[in-house]
């Protein structure tokens, strides 16, 4: 790099630097004939013009001297004009020049302006580039030879550090190479008492650190390997452990189940026993009845137990048959829908299940009243669902909110009037159906069990706890989402929202 810098750069940067220093002696001489020059003609000296021209003619580099007069030269309206320089005088008077001479590859041309009150002009001086031409051959001439110098230094050292440094470095760069590979028998033999034997030494002290870690690790690997063969048998324990942890888990799940399942029905059954075991004992006195002889029979006796033993029966049947009503229900709950989806008007399946809700509720209890609030949205269309499945859930969630209302009002706090309200719109790609009551709320402690199968807050015999788990399954069969939102004291909103 320093032979190129020598041979090539320095010499162009030295002419360069000939040149504008040439260029900047030469203006400066026509600046200083162009002073002279201008204090001659202020003066009417007009010999001291030609002493100020002649002032550089001793200068064996100069080519010529010319003073321009600059002329005004009008149009033929007389109402534009521009200057015009031409050659006045000359040094030597028998240079023949054009005012517009420029510089070229042999001649260095500059020009000095001077204005007096006589007349205005410039000075031209022109000097030869001879000097500077055998300068730049000199530099030229001397930058090979440094050039020539440097380079045959620069092998010299170069064969010097590849003795020195390169091929000991070359030499730790193979042994590292061959270490890393896994050969730690790579030692380096010690040739220099320098730096680079410096470093030798310590990679062949690394190499002896790195044996004996290695020897180290080997056998700390044994050790490990032993400790997992020991932590997999115990994997394989904890692994059976947590498979019998989870059956256990899985058979006490069962167990409350079937706790509730038996609490459920363990009511209903306990009064048809024991009306059973009620009548059993009064058709014995019937029986006995009927034993005595016609004169001793009490008749009203014996149809007072005919209607106790009526009366008995009816309530057998009536638990009988909500026994038969809890296990439908939980038959339904494990029991996936076979049917197939249709096309369905939502907003008049909405409006079936709410009027069938209302006067199934006022056939039971004729002082049940309620406010029915209803908001369709008339842009929904069909959408394909199970009807049976879905009026299913519907008519749950409003039982269950006109349940919320009327206890509300039975509590008698403040006057109250009970409202539900049920909507339908459209939000995007789903469908949403709210069933909105104005009842007590459902409190926060419970939130989070409402769908859990066999949960409920009613009294016992009036509720399974299998309406909204049912319900729960029904709408993620129909991959859409049931969701609540609740406020204690103000009431409560059942979402569904189904996809379109």
């Amino acid at each position: 790099m320093f032979s190129f810098f020598t041979l090539y750069y320095f010499p162009k940067q030295q002419g360069t630097l000939l040149v504008n220093n040439y260029e900047n002696e030469v203006q400066n001489l026509a600046n200083t004939v162009a002073l002279g020059v201008k204090i001659a003609i202020n003066e009417q000296n007009f010999e001291g013009v030609q002493t100020a021209m002649e002032f550089v003619k001793g200068d064996p580099r100069l080519q010529f001297i010319s003073m321009l007069q600059s002329d005004t030269i009008w149009n033929k309206k007389h109402d534009k004009f521009q200057l015009k320089q031409t050659v006045f005088k000359t040094f030597p008077e028998n240079q023949h020049l054009s005012a517009a001479i420029t510089s070229n590859d042999s001649l260095i041309v500059k020009k000095a302006d001077f204005s007096t009150g006589m007349m205005s002009g410039a000075i031209l001086l022109g000097f030869n580039t001879n000097g500077i031409e055998a300068s730049k051959a000199k530099i030229k001439h001397t930058s090979i030879i440094v050039s020539t110098l440097v380079l045959l230094f620069g092998i010299l050292i170069g064969l010097w550090l590849a003795r020195t440094i390169s091929i000991p470095v070359l030499a730790l760069r193979d042994a590292a190479r061959k270490v890393g590979e896994g050969d730690l028998n790579q030692k380096i033999k010690r040739v220099q008492k320098n730096e680079i034997g410096q470093l030798e030494k310590a990679f062949n002290k690394m190499i002896d650190d790195l044996e004996k870690t290695t020897n180290a690790l080997n056998e700390k690997n044994v050790a490990l390997s032993n400790t997992n063969d020991t932590l997999n048998h115990t994997m394989i324990e904890l692994k059976n452990t947590h498979a019998q942890l989870i059956q256990s888990e899985k058979m006490a799940s069962l167990g409350e189940l079937t706790a509730g399942i038996a609490h459920e029905i363990q009511n209903p059954l306990n009064f048809v026993n024991n009306f059973s075991e009620v009548s059993m004992e009064l058709i014995e006195e019937v029986k006995e009845e009927r034993s005595k002889k016609q004169e001793e029979r009490d008749e009203i006796l014996e149809v007072e137990l005919l209607e106790d033993i009526s009366r008995n029966l009816a309530k057998i049947t009536h638990h009988g048959k909500r026994a038969d009503a809890i296990v439908k229900g939980m038959l339904q709950h494990s029991r996936t829908t076979s049917s197939e989806k249709e096309p369905t008007d939502i907003n008049g399946l909405a409006d079936e299940y709410l009027r069938l809700a209302y006067h199934g509720l006022r056939a039971k209890d004729k002082s049940f009243n309620a406010t029915l609030n209803t908001d369709f949205d008339k842009t929904i269309g069909k959408v394909n669902m199970v009807p049976q499945d879905i009026g299913r859930v519907v008519l749950n969630l409003i039982t269950n909110a006109f349940y919320a209302v009327d206890e509300r009002k039975k509590q008698g706090c403040e006057p109250f009037e009970p409202t539900l309200t049920l909507t339908t719109r459209k939000k995007g790609d789903t469908i949403v159906i709210s069933v909105k009551d104005n009842g007590n709320g459902i409190p926060q402690s419970i939130l989070d069990k409402i769908f859990q199968p066999f949960f409920t807050t009613k009294p016992t015999g009036q509720g399974t706890g299998l309406g909204l788990s049912l319900a729960y399954d029904i709408i993620a069969a129909h991959e859409g989402r049931l969701s609540v939102e609740t406020k204690e004291g103000e009431g409560t909103e059942f979402h569904i929202e189904l996809p379109v």
